[in-house]
């Protein structure tokens, strides 16, 4: 059953916040603002450490926050040069008479059931 349009289907909707529980939502964000430069500090510093496990998730971080999540980056002079074509043909062993057709034995029969 579809709701009615211009009537809402909570009709109660969002408690409003009290006073105090704006406040409290204000200051953790405060709080928060004033931590990013170092949280982004400790993540260059887990980035740029040769020997933490957790160096290839923070680079990821950094690149998703500085261009994105579907950045691509390309070497230079990468940007002009022909798609890179992968050919695959299936693996075949060298034959003694390569020059022999095994399927024209008998070109001239008709096959009889």
């Amino acid at each position: 059953m579809p709701f009615a349009k211009g009537v809402s289907g909570n009709k109660s909707g969002r408690p409003k916040q009290t006073p105090e529980e704006k406040e409290e939502k204000e200051r953790f964000k405060e709080l928060l603002k004033s931590a990013t430069v170092t949280a982004l500090t400790n993540i260059i510093q887990i980035a740029n450490d040769k020997h933490s496990r957790d160096r290839f998730k923070a680079n990821a971080y950094l690149i998703d926050k500085a261009y994105g999540n579907n950045a691509v980056f390309l070497p230079e002079g990468m940007e002009d040069n022909e798609p890179v074509q992968i050919i695959i043909t299936p693996y075949r062993k060298e034959v003694e008479n390569e020059d022999e057709d095994w399927g024209e034995e008998y070109p001239d029969e008709e096959w009889e059931e």
